[in-house]
């Protein structure tokens, strides 16, 4: 039993339906994880501020990774991002404002995220829940001073994975879109995905992909979980994720990730 690195996406996987979890539990078993040496990433297409506010007092030993792959800190330092060359941006707007899917947008920066002041007040309630920096502008015409990683954007739930096969069809060469579930499609640069994004840190770490346990339940999980020695897909996961890991866990209602990492501490 060899695991050095338990990554976990957050939403419906690490959160339960009332968006949290059970510190208590989760505290005490990142003590245990801390004192072996296991090193725990929060990994998820939620940005970074979102993301670190579960975790208060640990923000300094956790290792944070948001926009679905695109932007990393480490123990409270910055180390790194992808970013979108301003060419990409342009002609992925041009092309949700043509098809009049940027009612639902989201433009994901480093800085802070960005939505138009015309969205409905449903669109900005909903971001707000993952983007803790969400800021309104008029217009995506003259982009904010930001560098951009990421756009996230609704659609009906019945139509996401034909829009994201048309996006890939026409951008591929640039970005890819995928499905984060419930309708929503981030869109990222070709190659970016959270199962890049632990390979990076494996390498960086000097670990290999034998050293890591995984756990999620959208498709934007599957990479890492196939990346994984150690994959878990949730209960409540869809069935793609299902297919990808090596072994089910409980549902996020049941903290089915504490529950599982508990197991492998008790084994190793």
């Amino acid at each position: 039993m060899s695991v050095k690195v338990v990554a976990t996406d957050m939403d419906g996987t690490f959160l339960n339906s009332q968006n949290d979890y059970d510190r208590e539990r989760f505290y005490r078993l990142f003590e245990k994880m801390h004192s072996r040496g296991i090193r725990f990433v929060s990994i998820s297409g939620n940005q970074y501020y979102q993301i670190k506010s579960f975790f208060p007092g640990l923000e300094d030993q956790i290792t944070f990774v948001g926009e679905n792959g695109a932007y990393f800190v480490e123990n409270g330092q910055f180390l790194k991002s992808h970013r979108l060359t301003e060419e990409t941006v342009r002609i992925v707007l041009d092309y949700l404002k043509e098809r009049e899917l940027d009612d639902e947008l989201v433009l994901c920066g480093e800085a802070a995220a960005y939505i138009l002041k015309k969205s409905s007040q449903k669109a900005k309630d909903f971001f707000a829940i993952y983007y803790y920096r969400l800021e309104e502008v008029e217009s995506f015409d003259v982009l904010p001073d930001d560098h951009f990683m990421k756009f996230s954007f609704n659609t009906p739930e019945e139509d996401t994975l034909e829009i994201v096969d048309k996006l890939n069809s026409l951008l591929g060469d640039q970005v890819q879109a995928v499905t984060s579930g419930h309708g929503n499609i981030d869109v990222i640069a070709k190659g970016i995905h959270k199962g890049s994004a632990m390979a990076y840190l494996l390498d960086h770490w000097g670990l290999t992909p034998n050293q890591l346990a995984a756990f999620g339940d959208g498709g934007n999980d599957v990479e890492m979980l196939e990346l994984a020695k150690y994959s878990y897909a949730m209960a409540n996961g869809s069935d793609d994720v299902k297919d990808a890991a090596a072994h089910l866990a409980p549902s996020n209602d049941d903290s089915g990730v504490v529950a599982m990492v508990e197991e492998l501490l008790n084994e190793k």
